[in-house]
């Protein structure tokens, strides 16, 4: 089970954290923000003191309860999963973390990648597909029904459908009577 993802900028801010289970205790925005640059401290010292020539520093950090893996970019972003630690195919899901970032915020050319990430389209598609490696069932045309699944928070079930929206384009604006201002 997934239980948390934070994304972590090059300088060691947080610039995104979801929480996926009911069961968590919630931490303060600041604890959020200590538990970001704490990694990204830890991460830079191990990669310096690790006996192998290259190391990238921390990628996984075990206790008996969870697992915290890190998936770090070329340009320094950090993917933090925590999950179960008999959570299957954990590669291919930081993969599939990284390649829904790439479409829903690097290519949004509204997004700075050192300012939080602000993206429903990244949110509703980050949901779906921890929902699926979590083994919920989700249906492809609502991403925030799940059916009957126990342990899924009630108001997630009764969202309603949100349509896919495009970031606001030149074409689109002038072809909308709105003009471009000037």
């Amino acid at each position: 089970m997934i239980f948390s993802i934070y994304i972590i900028n090059k300088a060691g801010g947080l610039v995104y954290n979801k929480d996926y289970s009911e069961g968590l205790s919630k931490l303060t925005s600041n604890e959020y923000l200590v538990l970001a640059g704490t990694f990204h401290g830890v991460h830079a010292i191990t990669s310096k003191i690790s006996p192998v020539p290259g190391s990238s520093g921390i990628e996984m950090l075990e206790t008996d309860t969870f697992r915290i893996h890190c998936f770090q970019t070329l340009t320094g972003t950090k993917f933090l999963l925590v999950a179960d630690p008999q959570q299957p195919s954990i590669d291919l899901i930081l993969k599939k973390i990284y390649e829904t970032y790439s479409d829903y915020t690097v290519k949004n050319p509204f997004q700075n990648p050192e300012m939080p990430i602000r993206s429903e389209q990244f949110d509703v598609h980050l949901l779906k597909l921890v929902k699926s490696f979590n083994g919920l069932v989700v249906n492809n045309s609502n991403p925030y029904n799940v059916g009957n699944n126990a342990g899924v928070n009630a108001s997630l079930q009764s969202q309603p459908h949100i349509p896919p929206s495009l970031p606001p384009t030149l074409p689109n604006i002038a072809s909308s009577g709105q003009g471009l201002g000037f």
